[in-house]
């Protein structure tokens, strides 16, 4: 999967705070406790904190809700977020096909969450490509003194 960067726009223009270095949002998506996940509805959002891995370009997560189970089958488009109002990273992207989950993505999972995840009792993790990751760093309370930083990153299946 290839990422490149490119101006990320903000309120219709684009930004001129310096650039978020990859290197960071990496780190984010890796360290990340909880992934809101928000499916592409008819009707409401209907976001969910769930547990995952992110793991070459791509996210894994434990979503094991049969709502957000059934409205991912039926539009493979989501929209994925971290906890931060401040320290903002955002991944759109589309669920691939169902695939086992790899022995080695369990071991990650169940060290980063001090668990034993069973595929068995919780189903295969799903897999998110993401297509675009949009971040911004902000500064003071509720991020009222600005952007500092900023970035947006698409991916292609080519490479």
């Amino acid at each position: 999967m290839r990422r490149h960067a490119q101006n990320l726009h903000l309120y219709g223009a684009a930004s001129d705070r310096a650039s978020l270095a990859w290197q960071w949002v990496d780190q984010q998506l890796a360290g990340a406790g909880t992934y809101w996940v928000v499916p592409r509805t008819p009707g409401h959002p209907h976001p969910r904190p769930v547990w995952g891995i992110w793991s070459q370009q791509r996210l894994h997560l434990s979503i094991g809700s049969p709502a957000i189970l059934g409205a991912i089958r039926e539009e493979r488009a989501v929209t994925i977020h971290l906890d931060s109002g401040t320290d903002v990273v955002i991944v759109e992207g589309l669920v691939t096909e169902p695939t086992p989950t790899t022995p080695e993505l369990i071991q990650a999972y169940n060290q980063k969450y001090d668990w034993e995840y069973q595929v068995s009792q919780y189903g295969e993790l799903t897999q998110v490509e993401p297509s675009k990751v949009l971040a911004w760093r902000t500064a003071g309370w509720a991020g009222r003194d600005s952007f500092q930083s900023t970035g947006c990153w698409l991916f292609d299946a080519g490479g």
